[in-house]
């Protein structure tokens, strides 16, 4: 399922795709001839630049040459010795790097098993200095992405924060709204007896840590149905998907959500913002004509 709200376009299901055959195996004299008729493919030995925030700060996100199969990810500023990067195992590239075909993404590469895309971007955080924004997606039976936000200082650049995912059918964005840089995650499990989640962070620039911390950001849920227990909640789920046809829904413990009517379980779709949420519902309730507007957060 898509995720609730999710800005584009770092939230996009990616299927799996069919395993080829492994090729026949052939002669080892045969294979080496072959090698040498077609060519091996050439490995990059130079660095290249996949973003950067321009002027001012410097920040630019490189891949450094291959070496042994892969292309290590670094940002750096200017002519710094130091450079910055995201945790393994997202601070290294398949050697293959090139522009990516899905939409949203700057960069791509990898086979099935070790494909990934990549997505830099320069912010401004409100009340501190010009970032930039890294945004890593891989993974083969589940996709995940991990963003960080990097800064530059008179030593060269470093990892101002860094967000994930975490376990299971994930997914997550970095988006600026309104003037506010926010960190969205859902956990949308699809069934059964554990509940859905979601999360939303507004990502601020700490001027006298000099880092960027998350708080609590303001959100609005369309609630759909409410119910005393998580399954009576996934009993209306289903139906409630179908009447609305398109729509994600994720159904939530409401005690996950500090301004939502406590030990009750709702279907619902969540918005960072009070007219999105509005909106929605007005969409909403032509197939689900009891639903209602709340503030979660």
């Amino acid at each position: 399922m898509q995720t609730p709200w999710e800005a584009p376009p770092v939230e996009s299901p990616v299927s799996v795709l069919a395993v080829p055959k492994p090729p026949r195996r052939r002669p080892g004299a045969v294979l080496a001839t072959a090698v040498l008729l077609m060519g091996a493919a050439p490995v990059p030995a130079k660095e290249q630049v996949l973003g950067s925030t321009g002027a001012g700060s410097g920040l630019e996100a490189v891949a450094l040459p291959c070496e042994k199969g892969q292309r290590a990810l670094r940002v750096r500023s200017g002519e710094a010795k130091r450079t910055a990067t995201l945790s393994a195992p997202y601070d290294a590239l398949t050697c293959d790097v090139a522009k990516a075909t899905e939409g949203g993404w700057d960069w791509g590469g990898g086979e099935e098993s070790t494909s990934w895309n990549l997505r830099v971007r320069a912010v401004d955080l409100p009340g501190g200095p010009t970032a930039l924004l890294v945004t890593h997606q891989g993974g083969f039976e589940h996709v995940h992405r991990q963003h960080a936000l990097f800064v530059a200082d008179e030593t060269g650049a470093r990892r101002a924060w860094e967000g994930s995912e975490g376990m299971g059918p994930t997914s997550s964005s970095v988006e600026l709204l309104d003037g506010r840089l926010l960190f969205s995650r859902t956990l949308d499990v699809g069934g059964g007896e554990q509940a859905d989640g979601w999360t939303l962070s507004e990502l601020r620039w700490d001027a006298e840590r000099e880092k960027v911390v998350e708080k609590p950001a303001e959100a609005w849920a369309v609630i759909l149905r409410t119910a005393d227990s998580v399954s009576d909640a996934r009993a209306a789920e289903t139906p409630l998907e179908k009447a609305c046809q398109g729509t994600s829904l994720l159904t939530v413990d409401t005690n996950d959500f500090r301004r939502l009517t406590r030990d009750k379980w709702a279907v619902a779709r969540f918005h960072p913002s009070r007219q999105g949420a509005e909106a929605e519902l007005g969409r909403l309730r032509t197939c689900a004509p009891g639903a209602y507007l709340r503030r979660a957060q």
